[in-house]
């Protein structure tokens, strides 16, 4: 089975996992680490146990991991006494990252010390890696007023790379981003010219094809 870790209002997650059936995919909220039976111990990595609808399994008989967090946060944990929610859920963001790190299961996209499910760079960092591969960029710029949050630029096209190929058209500029950042999932947003404007390790996965090509990650 390939273990599918996400928010609860991720629709798109759990109209993946429902699609697919508990066989073959199973879709774990941060609720689910409220449960017994979810152990890590670094020295014997391969022993992890997780737990899902009171079930609990070696972590080693799942075909894979997609994390689709970048972490756990207190609103994730609305069954959590509400003063306790913030000191929760970091541990349990520690805890998975501890976990995602070292287990040999196959995990797309592996943790990065700042997010559970891939790099997490600024926009400006991913076009500064842009440029770097000779790929147009959009130059970065910011519009400050004091008190108002900078309202990003507006996306001409998002491109989403799964593993070597891209979903519908190619894409080579965003595979290039991909394979230089790491990471096996990614969403890359041009601007109108095609210029790269920011990158997220995430894609949609009601997208056309997705689903399918997610799970030919992971076929043995």
């Amino acid at each position: 089975m390939l273990l599918v870790l996400a928010h609860a209002g991720d629709e798109s997650a759990a109209a993946f996992a429902a699609e697919h059936g508990a066989e073959e995919v199973v879709l774990v909220t941060p609720r689910a680490l409220s449960q017994p039976g979810w152990t890590f111990r670094p020295d014997e990595p391969a022993a992890a146990t997780f737990c899902v609808d009171g079930r609990r399994m070696r972590l080693a008989v799942a075909r894979g991991v997609m994390p689709r967090l970048a972490e756990v946060t207190p609103a994730d944990l609305p069954h959590v006494v509400a003063e306790d929610r913030v000191y929760v859920a970091a541990e349990m963001t520690a805890f998975l990252l501890a976990l995602l790190a070292a287990t040999a299961v196959p995990v797309i996209n592996r943790p990065t010390p700042q997010c559970l499910c891939g790099p997490a760079w600024t926009d400006a960092k991913w076009r500064r890696e842009a440029a770097r591969l000779g790929l147009d960029a959009s130059p970065a710029r910011a519009d400050v007023t004091y008190g108002v949050a900078p309202s990003p630029e507006p996306d001409g096209a998002l491109v989403s790379v799964v593993g070597d190929r891209c979903l519908g058209t190619d894409h080579p500029p965003a595979r290039a981003l991909a394979r230089a950042a790491g990471a096996t999932l990614l969403t890359v947003a041009f601007d109108a010219r095609g210029r790269v404007l920011r990158a997220d390790p995430w894609i949609d996965l009601a997208a056309a094809g997705a689903g399918r090509a997610v799970l030919d990650l992971f076929a043995a």
